[in-house]
């Protein structure tokens, strides 16, 4: 059984190159197809970046033109032989900024029936690397253009912000009492509660429908409710960059992390001890089961010491 052929249309060839400069940086993208239509792009990059990172640039600006134009196979040449050697596995990343621009390119190649990724010399990607410099220059108004000038506001490895929403905290929430004073100025009708619930509240302050507590030598710290407790000790203790530390270690850090609530040292305590490979690999206290003894010499007089003084002056 023959696997079917891709149209020409669907097969392109694409050329790439980046240039970072003090007057600014660009990419030049060059896509022809198996039925000869050609498309040149100039990208300009609106934003500081080395020249790595334009060269990478271009190479996802590549790929997104050529997943809009519908393509399954794709032959990429790049004149960086850093850009060629990582994403092809030859060389290592290092760079924290170079590393998430490999795993997003690795992750476009994925959705591409069949890629290859080829290095060449500069001169044979010269119309790319004329691109990537014209990628400063002015669009003219008006006319047929053949060329297409972009600019890439922000690096393509930026996340979109995530946009939280404020919920009600829950009425049984141990900041109930104090956000509600804060906020819609209520309190407790005890006397006795209301008073320890205005006491309380200078500690605190509300910004943007979320309260935090204030103090003298730390910034704000976000309050937090006992239903995320256990999911931020988890990842401080045992996370990406967890180093299973004990209960008061976990407390401190988490404090140093921006959080707060009444119970942390109990509840990082109970959370070390709740630790599965703590508790596996642990150092072990060899603490004896029952309280020491002295132990006695069997007879007395068995031993004899003499301490030799002098001479002495006179």
């Amino acid at each position: 059984m023959t696997t079917p052929s891709t149209p020409d249309r669907n097969k392109w060839t694409i050329f790439v190159d980046g240039s970072s400069n003090p007057q600014g940086s660009g990419a030049g993208i060059i896509l022809e197809s198996g039925e000869g239509a050609l498309i040149e792009v100039s990208l300009e990059l609106a934003f500081p970046t080395t020249n790595n990172q334009a060269e990478y640039e271009a190479f996802l600006a590549g790929l997104r033109l050529a997943q809009d134009m519908e393509a399954e196979e794709i032959k990429i040449f790049t004149d960086s032989q850093l850009v060629a050697s990582q994403i092809t596995g030859e060389y290592q990343t290092k760079d924290e900024r170079l590393t998430e621009y490999l795993n997003l390119i690795k992750e476009k190649l994925t959705k591409f029936r069949q890629t290859e990724i080829k290095h060449v010399p500069r001169e044979h990607n010269a119309r790319a690397d004329i691109l990537s410099k014209l990628a400063s220059t002015k669009k003219k108004k008006g006319g047929n253009q053949s060329l297409i000038q972009e600019t890439l506001s922000k690096p393509s490895i930026v996340k979109p912000t995530e946009v939280f929403l404020i919920c009600e905290i829950d009425a049984n929430s141990w900041m109930t009492p104090v956000f509600e004073f804060l906020n819609t100025g209520n309190l407790p009708l005890d006397k006795k509660e209301a008073a320890k619930v205005k006491r309380r509240a200078c500690a605190y302050v509300i910004l943007n429908g979320k309260m935090y507590r204030r103090g003298f030598s730390i910034p704000l710290l976000r309050c937090v409710e006992e239903s995320e407790v256990a999911s931020i000790l988890g990842e401080i203790h045992e996370g990406i960059n967890g180093q299973h530390i004990g209960g008061r270690s976990l407390a401190r850090k988490a404090l140093r992390a921006g959080f707060y609530w009444p119970t942390m040292q109990a509840d990082a305590k109970e959370h070390v001890k709740k630790c599965d490979k703590c508790q596996r690999h642990g150092d072990m206290h060899l603490a004896p089961p029952n309280e020491l003894r002295t132990l006695s010499s069997p007879w007395p007089f068995s031993w004899w010491g003499m301490d030799l003084l002098g001479p002495f002056p006179t």
